[in-house]
C-alpha cells in the first residue's frame, strides 16, 4: 500500500489493551513483578486542531481561553465541551450531552494541557490569533474511540439473532456503537481507562510538539532510540490515572498501554504523593512527572510469546468486583503476615517461572527452529496431560519446555486457589476451575487462567495452533455452567504509537 501524506492538524495515536498474565495481588508490591501482555485492541485518540464556531456556545470565552471538545461516537450522550485558559492553566466544562461530565477525560486535559502550555507556551498561544469573526475561534476537536473487544458484544449479537462466535465478531462494524451510556456500558476488562488516558495524553504532547511523531513509530528500533519520549507519556498518563481513580494503584496498565508485553515492576508510590491534591501546584506537576524525577522506579523489562504461541481471550457473563476482592486480600495478608509471607514468596516464584520458560522457548526457537516447530506439531495433536511422559521419547527440549509450561501454569493457578480460600475471595472459583481444567485438555492449550484479580469474569488460554483455538472456542460456546464468549483480540508487542490518521478514514470522518 502507498504511503499517504500525514495530515499536521490531526494527530491519531492508539494504546493497546492489556492482560494480566501472572502477577495478580502479587503486582502491588514493589518486591514482586506481574508478566503483562499488551493486546492488538487498541483505544484510539484523534486530536484536530480546527476553527470552532462558538455562536451557540453555552458561555463567553475569555481573551485567553480556548475552546475543547471531546466526543466518544461510540457512547449515548457522550461529548463535552470545556474552556482551558492559557493564563490560569484552568480548565472548565461548560457544556456535554447530559450535564454530566467525565473525570478521566477531564484530569487528562487538565493535567496535559497545563503541562504544554508550562513547557511550550507559544504553542497554544498561536491558538489565540485573531479570527475574521468573533464568533470563530481556533481549539481542539478531539475524538475517543475504541476496537470493539474493549465493550462486550453480546447484547448486539443477541438482537442480530447470530451465535456467540468470533466469526460473528468479525462481522461487527469496526468501533461499533455500543447504544450504552458510557456508565452503563459492558467492559471486558481489557483496561479501557488506562489505554483511554495514555492514547489521549500521547495524542496531545505529539499534537503540539512536546513529543516527536518519530518516538511513537510502530518502529521497535525507532520506538528504543527514545525512551525518554515515553517516559514523559508514561509519566504524565500514570499521574493522570491515578488523580482520576483518586488514589495510586499498581499502574500496570498504564505502563502496558505505554510500553506493550512486558515483566513490570511497579514505581514507588511516593513519587506522586506532592501531586495527587487537585490542589497541587501546576510547578509540583511538572516535577512529579518529569523524566528527570529519580522517583520514577517502575522497571520494564520487554517479553515476547514464544513463536507460534496464541493468546485466546474469553468474556465471562458473571461479574467481579475487583476493588472488593483486592481490599479482602490486602486485609488477610495484613493479618497474616507469615502465611501470607510464605504464600507471596511461592506465588512469585511460580509466576516468575512462567516468564522464564517464554524465554526459554524464544531461545528454543532460535537455537534448533526444526525441534521447536516438530514439538510444536505434536504438542498440537495432544492434551497437555500427555506431554510431560512423552518427553523421553521425542528427547525433544522445546517439548521439555513446553511440558513445563503445563506443569508451570498449573502451579500458578493451584497457589491462586489458596490464596483466594484463605482471604474468602473467588480467585479461581469452583465453576472456574472446571472451564479452565476443561480448556487444558484441549489438544494443543498450554496455559489456561483466570487474568489479574481473578474472578468470574474473564479467562485466557494460550494455544499452539489455530486449529487448537478453533476448538478451545467450540468448548467455550457449548459451555453451559456459564456463558463464555471469545474475543478477537490476540498479543501485541508494541505499546502506544503515532498512526497516519490518511490510513483511517472511518476515524477522520467523525471528526466532521
Amino acid at each position: 500500500m502507498p504511503s499517504a501524506a500525514i495530515d499536521p492538524a490531526i494527530t491519531l495515536t492508539s494504546a493497546p489493551g492489556k492482560v494480566l498474565v501472572v502477577g495478580g495481588y502479587l503486582v502491588l508490591d514493589r518486591n514482586h513483578t506481574g508478566l503483562v501482555v499488551g493486546t492488538d485492541a487498541c483505544l484510539y485518540s484523534t486530536v484536530q486542531t480546527r476553527e470552532l464556531d462558538l455562536s451557540n456556545a453555552a458561555r463567553t470565552f475569555s481573551s485567553t481561553e480556548i475552546p475543547v471538545t471531546v466526543t466518544s461516537p461510540q457512547f449515548e450522550s457522550a461529548w463535552w465541551k470545556y474552556a482551558f485558559d492559557l493564563k490560569t492553566n484552568a480548565l472548565v466544562q461548560y457544556d456535554s450531552a447530559d450535564q454530566g461530565s467525565n473525570g478521566f477525560v477531564q484530569v487528562v486535559l487538565q493535567t496535559t494541557l497545563a503541562l504544554v502550555n508550562t513547557r511550550s507556551p507559544g504553542v497554544l498561544q498561536s491558538l489565540l490569533e485573531p479570527r475574521a469573526s468573533s464568533l470563530h475561534r481556533a481549539g481542539l476537536k478531539i475524538l475517543l474511540t475504541a476496537d470493539n473487544d474493549f465493550y462486550s458484544q453480546r447484547e448486539t449479537l443477541e438482537k442480530a439473532g447470530v451465535p456467540l462466535t468470533s466469526q460473528s465478531l468479525r462481522r461487527i462494524p469496526v468501533m461499533s456503537k455500543t447504544g450504552k451510556t458510557l456508565g452503563n456500558v459492558h467492559k471486558t476488562g481489557l483496561g479501557s481507562s488506562a489505554a483511554m488516558v495514555t492514547s489521549l495524553v500521547a495524542s496531545i504532547l505529539v499534537h503540539f510538539g512536546i513529543v516527536d511523531r518519530s518516538d511513537l513509530s510502530v518502529d521497535r528500533e525507532q520506538r528504543l532510540a527514545a525512551p525518554k519520549s515515553l517516559q514523559l507519556i508514561h509519566n504524565i498518563a500514570q499521574y493522570a490515572h491515578c488523580l482520576a481513580q483518586g488514589k495510586v494503584g499498581s499502574g500496570f496498565d498504564v505502563s502496558a498501554a505505554v510500553y506493550g508485553s512486558h515483566v513490570y515492576r511497579r514505581f514507588t508510590p511516593a513519587v506522586l504523593d506532592a501531586a495527587m491534591s487537585e490542589s497541587s501546584r501546576i510547578s509540583e506537576v511538572v516535577q512529579a512527572t518529569s523524566v528527570d524525577n529519580r522517583g520514577w522506579n517502575s522497571e520494564v523489562n520487554p517479553v515476547v510469546i514464544p513463536p507460534r504461541l496464541t493468546l485466546r481471550l474469553a468474556d465471562v457473563d458473571t461479574g467481579s468486583n475487583t476493588p472488593s476482592m483486592v481490599k479482602k486480600v490486602l486485609q488477610w495478608q495484613n493479618a497474616n503476615s507469615d502465611q501470607a509471607a510464605a504464600l507471596w514468596a511461592a506465588l512469585d516464584a511460580a509466576n516468575n517461572r512462567i516468564g522464564q520458560i517464554w524465554s526459554q522457548l524464544v531461545e528454543a526457537h532460535t537455537d534448533d527452529r526444526c525441534d521447536y516447530d516438530r514439538a510444536i506439531d505434536w504438542c498440537s495433536k495432544h492434551p497437555s496431560f500427555e506431554w510431560r511422559s512423552a518427553v523421553d521419547t521425542t528427547g525433544s527440549p522445546a517439548h521439555a519446555l513446553l511440558a513445563d509450561l503445563v506443569y508451570g501454569i498449573g502451579k500458578v493457578r493451584q497457589l491462586q486457589r489458596e490464596l483466594g480460600e484463605n482471604a474468602g475471595v473467588p480467585i479461581e472459583p469452583p465453576k472456574q476451575t472446571r472451564l479452565l481444567d476443561a480448556c487444558m485438555s484441549v489438544p494443543g492449550v498450554c496455559m489456561a487462567a483466570v487474568p489479574g484479580a481473578g474472578g468470574y469474569d474473564a479467562i485466557f488460554c494460550v494455544v499452539l495452533s489455530p486449529e487448537a483455538g478453533d476448538a478451545v472456542e467450540r468448548l467455550w460456546s457449548k459451555w453451559d455452567e456459564m456463558s463464555v464468549g471469545p474475543l478477537l483480540a490476540k498479543q501485541a508487542s508494541s505499546g502506544v504509537s503515532v498512526l497516519n490518521p490518511a490510513l483511517y478514514p472511518y476515524l477522520t470522518a467523525m471528526l466532521e
